[in-house]
């Protein structure tokens, strides 16, 4: 017998598809499009609708925090966006809450980038505690990308500017740029949402791995001691890049809904639905399988179906989610509490398509 230690929770996976996740992801994108040889051309004529003094706000606000563009990801984390509540919240809410924290916050946010930056080398730093603007240039100077420094220390010392220039920004990228595109591609980001929420996948590198067709970066691969929720999101515009955000204990991975389509969905004129494959990866799992077998003596609800099957009730809550997500059961709440029964038609269109195609 090996020694005894102290267990860790199975990582959870979640997928989820948001405002303020995706408007970090795409602004992130937008900031780095400046060679429209390597990017979506979205992406690049985004960049150039700005304008000049437009892209002049995105590479200062971007662009003193390192390569992994950490002030952003903070100003994100503020909203605690992987709050059940806070995924359904629109640009309103999002920007609403940053308009409510103090000019102080910000400075913090960009000073913890900073320390970010330094703790990813190995350094132990503290911000300097007077207004010296040649101490502030020496802190942030590692993080500099393509902001000018002395600009970004002028800011950090007028916080209320820092506060009013990032709001700006974002409302200006949102109404300006990415609203009405974020609408258009929303409908396929929740197609591959449903899609990857039906497949049972073993672990964070192969889920990551058959959504983007990329290998988890190793230094995500490190972290992963340190993360207790992977949280997926879809990017319509991501491209062939691979694109992160690690927030211990948060880890935030993002994929090409674009790939996924074009993997799984069939062509066009074809006579097979783009429903079929999500019903099929529901139905093939023997588990859930004799859920369904369960359900077809009557409705039941959950704590029920713990009992007969003689499982953790964890891991039946994640099949019943992927039987609901697929269609295959109805979930009908009452009284604080959630009854599954099964969907027949959905069933018999599985059926019959599968007839169709034999």
């Amino acid at each position: 017998m090996g020694e005894l230690l102290v267990g860790r929770p199975a990582l959870k996976l979640e997928f989820a598809v948001s405002v303020p996740l995706d408007l970090t992801s795409v602004i992130s994108l937008v900031y780095r499009a400046a060679d429209p040889r390597r990017f979506d051309r979205w992406l690049v004529e985004a960049r150039q609708a700005l304008g000049e003094d437009g892209q002049h706000e995105l590479d200062t606000l971007l662009g003193f925090s390192g390569r992994l563009l950490y002030y952003i990801e903070e100003v994100l984390m503020s909203f605690d966006p992987l709050q059940p509540e806070r995924l359904e919240a629109d640009f309103e809410t999002y920007i609403a809450h940053l308009r409510r924290l103090s000019p102080w916050a910000y400075r913090s946010m960009a000073i913890q980038s900073m320390l970010r930056i330094y703790a990813d080398r190995g350094v132990s730093e503290a911000p300097p505690e007077t207004d010296d603007p040649s101490a502030w240039r020496a802190f942030f100077e590692p993080g500099i990308t393509r902001a000018d420094l002395d600009e970004v220390v002028s800011l950090v010392l007028a916080p209320e500017q820092l506060k009013a220039r990032t709001v700006s920004l974002l409302e200006r990228f949102w109404y300006e740029c990415y609203e009405h595109e974020y609408r258009r591609v929303l409908p396929e980001m929740r197609r591959a949402i449903r899609q990857a929420r039906a497949t049972t996948y073993p672990g964070v590198a192969v889920a990551f791995e058959e959504l983007s067709g990329h290998r988890l970066p190793e230094e995500v691969q490190l972290a992963l001691p340190r993360v207790e929720r992977v949280t997926f999101c879809p990017s319509y515009h991501l491209g062939n890049f691979v694109q992160f955000i690690l927030y211990p204990p948060e880890l935030i991975l993002y994929f090409n809904c674009q790939r996924t389509s074009a993997v799984t969905q069939p062509e066009a004129g074809s006579i097979i639905s783009p429903d079929l494959l999500p019903g099929l990866r529901a139905l093939a799992d023997g588990t859930r399988l004799r859920i369904i077998e369960l359900l077809r003596g009557g409705e039941r609800y959950a704590q029920e179906i713990v009992g007969q099957l003689g499982i953790s009730q964890s891991a039946v809550s994640r099949h019943l989610a992927m039987l609901e997500a697929a269609g295959i059961i109805n979930v009908r709440p009452a009284n604080g509490m959630k009854y599954y029964s099964v969907n027949a038609q959905r069933l018999r269109q599985i059926a019959e398509e599968l007839e169709r195609i034999g």
